[in-house]
């Protein structure tokens, strides 16, 4: 099988044709030895050519029973006839699960070899939170009971945060926390921030300002408006990837306004400037009445994030 696998990639052939040419036969040859297995089922060239071209329309699907004996005459399985075509499992739940299980104990059973190590890495940081803890989940449920679950769970997370305390990867944090190349500036100070909305109640294209006094440490943003004349509260935190700012807002509304304190939140993405001075991006969130509303979203630096600074600007807004 190793063989063919291997005439399959070097000649962009399906299994049937490689295991064939693994044997070193010719459509013809593989012909005359099934007559000779079988002579009471003969077959010709044209048969193995019809089976080895499917399954494109000027083929056809060889049935199990000439998948079984395909596969006595070449010494291998009937999977292994089909290996190439399609796979759908990947759409079932407890599959990728299983997949993925798989996969990370692999790399973990194999620590010391670098590739095993990264293909591991890989997989965990491509896989979502949830999906890793089903997976934890899976691998316990097939341990020995008596091994105390809880007990691993607890272990695990405990050699999990000795990990992330050791000297070498602990630095390596302190790094990946710093601003990337793409994002230099330093984005801390008061930002001029207005955003869109259609207000339903008002039928009208909306905006709404604040002055933001934003900090920054490493690759994370905190901001929050100086106070405002109409005493809403806006926050936004927001983590830095290059020069894309990705993160949560919330607000709560002023209690004279139109809003009269109602708290809303939700999610926003923005992309800085080459400059370090504006960013731009759209803001998604839900409305009273659940629905899921999206618009622009847009800051502009005007000034460093001074206690006189920030007095200056109170209750512009």
């Amino acid at each position: 099988m190793e063989i063919a696998s291997a005439f399959a990639d070097r000649y962009a052939v399906n299994l049937r044709v490689a295991l064939r040419m693994a044997h070193d036969w010719s459509q013809r040859e593989a012909a005359e030895r099934w007559s000779e297995r079988w002579p009471s089922d003969p077959k010709t060239f044209k048969n193995f050519s019809y089976w080895e071209q499917w399954p494109s329309s000027s083929g056809y699907a060889p049935s199990l029973d000439v998948l079984a004996r395909l596969a006595e005459l070449y010494d291998c399985s009937i999977a292994d006839l089909v290996a190439d075509c399609a796979d759908f499992r990947g759409a079932d739940a407890n599959h990728r699960v299983t997949s993925q299980l798989v996969n990370l104990k692999a790399g973990l059973s194999a620590a010391a070899d670098e590739d095993a190590v990264r293909r591991a890495a890989d997989e965990v940081e491509n896989t979502s939170a949830e999906v890793l803890g089903r997976t934890v989940a899976a691998w316990l449920s097939k341990a020995d009971p008596r091994l105390g679950r809880r007990r691993l769970l607890t272990k695990l997370s405990a050699a999990l945060a000795l990990a992330a305390a050791t000297p070498g990867i602990a630095a390596a944090a302190e790094e990946e926390s710093a601003p990337s190349p793409a994002g230099e500036h330093d984005l801390g100070g008061i930002w001029h921030s207005r955003y869109f909305y259609y207000s339903t109640g008002r039928e009208s294209q909306l905006s709404c300002e604040h002055y933001v006094v934003l900090r920054q440490q490493g690759n994370r943003l905190v901001g929050e408006n100086v106070p405002a004349r109409n005493d809403s509260v806006l926050r936004l935190e927001l983590t830095l990837r290059g020069t894309v700012a990705t993160g949560t807002w919330s607000e709560r509304t002023s209690v004279d306004g139109y809003y009269r304190g109602r708290e809303y939140h939700g999610a926003i993405q923005l992309v800085v400037d080459p400059m370090g001075k504006a960013m731009t991006g759209r803001w998604v969130g839900i409305d009273r009445k659940f629905n899921v509303n999206s618009d622009v979203w847009e800051l502009q630096w005007v000034d460093a994030a001074s206690s006189a600074a920030q007095r200056a600007y109170r209750h512009l807004t």
